[in-house]
């Protein structure tokens, strides 16, 4: 299960005496590196997860614990994440894929799925992935004369899911199989 780039998982969690806080501590222990650190004149348990998706299950676990945490926060390759209900939501999903050989396809039938439960126009996003889509049908919409590049690293960015590593840009003609071919056009909609 390493299959993919490697990402840098750190999660801090406020000591405070929450109700929550022993079990999202207890799993944070767990994490292949754990410390104690003072932050803004508060204690916090910070862990680290060098490697994943080396020890992603226990990652998973550990963010769905802090989520009720006031005041946990985590990064991923240096950079904070706005929530860790979204952070929860795409590691799980990215857990997913790497039980499956063709991780792509795996992003694409998710993708599938949420168009068909909220009408997304994913095919116009140069990804194809659940969690692009709100952002990309807003730049869409707002007319953007982006590049395929910078729109993939644009609607990435704003979903916070561009440190996956299974939604890089195809390289080669055989990976861009899984790409939906208007992709690589800009389109405008109105509303």
């Amino acid at each position: 299960m390493t299959k993919g780039a490697v990402l840098n998982l750190v999660v801090h969690i406020p000591h405070r005496g929450t109700e929550p806080e022993p079990s999202a501590l207890g799993l944070a222990q767990r994490a292949p590196t754990f410390t104690t650190e003072w932050m803004n004149k508060e204690r916090m348990s910070v862990a680290i997860f060098p490697s994943l998706p080396t020890g992603i299950d226990l990652a998973v676990q550990l963010i769905g614990a802090a989520i009720h945490i006031e005041g946990a926060w985590a990064s991923v390759n240096s950079k904070p994440i706005s929530s860790l209900t979204k952070l929860w939501q795409r590691l799980d999903c990215y857990r997913g894929s790497l039980a499956i050989t063709a991780s792509k396809r795996y992003c694409q039938e998710k993708a599938v799925l949420f168009n068909t439960l909220v009408g997304c126009e994913h095919q116009s996003c140069p990804v194809p992935c659940q969690f692009v889509c709100t952002p990309c049908l807003r730049i869409t919409q707002e007319g953007s004369a982006l590049s395929v590049v910078q729109r993939h690293e644009a609607v990435t960015a704003l979903a916070e899911i561009d440190w996956c590593p299974s939604l890089r840009l195809p390289q080669n003609e055989e990976e861009q199989l899984c790409i939906p071919s208007n992709s690589t056009t800009l389109t405008s909609t109105s509303s």
